[in-house]
């Protein structure tokens, strides 16, 4: 009996290690090509010719950047972690995320794969969108790009799966290093990132950390639904003086054409707004230039500031014709939890305290700036060209620190980068520039009865505002003389042509509003002095 017993479970063991087989057998007749999500191998870029129009359009879009790198196109599975996928990438690959999806895994044959929505919710612009769940952070390696490649009606959107326990979305670099090795640059590009998991939990504190790292991130073409934090954060605190060496110039971003936008988060029965669409702080950097740019991005909805930049000496940063209309209204999660006040507006804009170095400077021209609060604040010392901004708020700056100098650059020379960002009533007239291409307007809201120049408690020269100041009829081009070498270096702009109506009056318009026409630092003369 008892070798009985033992043939018979000889035998149910040989049946059990057939099984498998036999269904692989099964499947395989059932299956003609199984279809793969696992990454394959890179393939040179330009044998990618004839796949998808998404695909195609990116390759055609960013043809110079792709010649004669490898390319990898993967598709979108619920099933799969796409930072998982991204991790097996080599460096130097350009990653392409198709708005294709694998089809069902019960088909009974497998042709090519057919565009399947992720999800049936559609987007605001009415397109479909096709999610890549992340059950981790990216970590975005040297060289890397990742670009979405969507068909039409179709958007790529990355969001944390219902695993995800990290922080962040997408991280390049290290807390204790600038990795100099890594140099070669990065693009992300035509994605939407969507910072709530499946369930509806928003565990994410920012959705793109920067670390310190030594190479340019160029993150252009994206939408950002804001977490509960920040959308892109850069933030390093080690030292540097990138002017030692053009190989190792830091952390470098241009933010370029992008849409973010924040909204009320309700989390349990809390509910509370985002801190800040996009953050730099670079504190102990010194001599910075080229590397940051703010330019062409839109910030609406709600959160508390559309940016804040926190540069080191000698530094250098530009944010041009950006448009931000935002609501500041309610609190951060930091301000619930914490009890920390947390400033708000539009930009803030904040240097060092070492009166023996020199400050940084921020370049703020052609921009929109619409916010319920102030539209620009300033900490420390720092040097600002301003130039052709509307500001409307109820407040047009905040200087907290009366100690240290806000200092006011001259602005003729970016006046090409106005772009008309003013009304077509401000006179532009041939170069060399006038005051009349660089001059803001300030508009006070919410009945408040503010001037241009309110908030500022230490300006060191002039800037300028008010649009009337420029006559009808073509005026003489401003003049620019500067010393010969060996004297001084002051450069002395004088502008030729005289002020008509320039006024410091208040006047209240039908839609409860108040524009403040002031001329700040105008005189009949109009000779300004500017200290480089």
């Amino acid at each position: 009996m008892i070798i009985l017993m033992r043939h018979l479970a000889q035998l149910f063991a040989l049946l059990l290690l057939s099984q498998p087989t036999g269904l692989q057998a099964q499947n395989t007749t059932q299956f003609v090509a199984p279809f793969s999500t696992s990454p394959a191998a890179t393939v040179p870029c330009k044998t990618l010719a004839g796949n998808t129009t998404g695909v195609q359009k990116r390759l055609n879009q960013y043809s110079e950047l792709v010649r004669g790198r490898q390319c990898i196109v993967l598709h979108a599975d619920p099933t799969e972690d796409l930072a998982q996928l991204i991790e097996r990438v080599p460096e130097n690959t350009v990653i392409l995320l198709s708005s294709r999806t694998p089809p069902s895994r019960t088909t009974p044959s497998m042709t090519t794969p057919t565009v399947t929505p992720s999800s049936s919710v559609t987007s605001a612009t009415g397109k479909i969108l096709i999610n890549y769940f992340i059950d981790s952070e990216i970590v975005l390696k040297d060289g890397q790009d990742i670009f979405g490649a969507a068909d039409d009606g179709f958007e790529i959107v990355i969001s944390p799966g219902e695993n995800f326990l990290d922080q962040y979305m997408i991280v390049v670099g290290k807390r204790s290093t600038f990795q100099f090795g890594e140099i070669k640059d990065s693009y992300i590009g035509h994605l939407t990132f969507w910072p709530i998991e499946p369930k509806g939990y928003n565990p994410i504190h920012s959705i793109f950390f920067g670390k310190c790292y030594s190479r340019r991130l160029i993150i252009e073409n994206n939408v950002f639904h804001l977490p509960n934090w920040i959308g892109v954060r850069i933030d390093c605190y080690r030292s540097l003086d990138a002017s030692a060496s053009g190989l190792r110039s830091g952390p470098g971003l241009k933010f370029v054409n992008n849409t973010v936008t924040g909204e009320t988060i309700r989390e349990s029965k809390v509910t509370y707004i985002p801190l800040r669409g996009i953050f730099i702080q670079l504190p102990n950097i010194k001599n910075q230039t080229a590397e940051l740019a703010v330019i062409e991005n839109t910030f609406q909805g709600k959160m508390a500031e559309a940016g804040e930049f926190i540069l080191g000496p000698g530094g250098h940063m530009d944010i041009f014709r950006n448009t931000v209309v935002i609501n500041n209204t309610g609190k951060t999660s930091r301000e619930i939890i914490r009890g920390e006040v947390q400033r708000t507006g539009g930009f803030g804009l904040i240097g060092h305290t070492d009166t023996n170095a020199e400050p940084p400077q921020f370049n703020l021209v052609g921009n929109q700036i619409e916010v319920s609060d102030t539209a620009i604040s300033v900490e420390a010392q720092i040097e600002l060209t301003l130039a052709c901004n509307h500001l409307q708020a109820v407040s047009p700056w905040r200087q907290k620190q009366k100690k240290y100098s806000l200092k006011a650059m001259n602005p003729l020379p970016l006046a090409g980068e106005c772009n008309n960002a003013l009304s077509s009533n401000v006179g532009m007239t041939t170069l060399p520039p006038t005051l009349c291409q660089i001059v803001n307007i300030w508009t006070a809201i919410n009945d408040s009865s503010v001037t241009a120049i309110s908030g500022l408690t230490n300006l060191e020269g002039q800037f300028y505002f008010d649009p009337s100041i420029c006559p009808t009829v073509t005026s003489p081009p401003a003049v620019i003389s500067s010393t010969p070498a060996g004297q001084n270096d002051t450069d002395e702009i004088l502008i030729l042509f005289e002020c008509q109506n320039v006024t410091d009056d208040i006047t209240s318009s039908s839609a409860g509003r108040t524009s403040a026409t002031t001329a700040l630092g105008i005189m009949t003369t109009l000779s300004l002095l500017f200290i480089q």
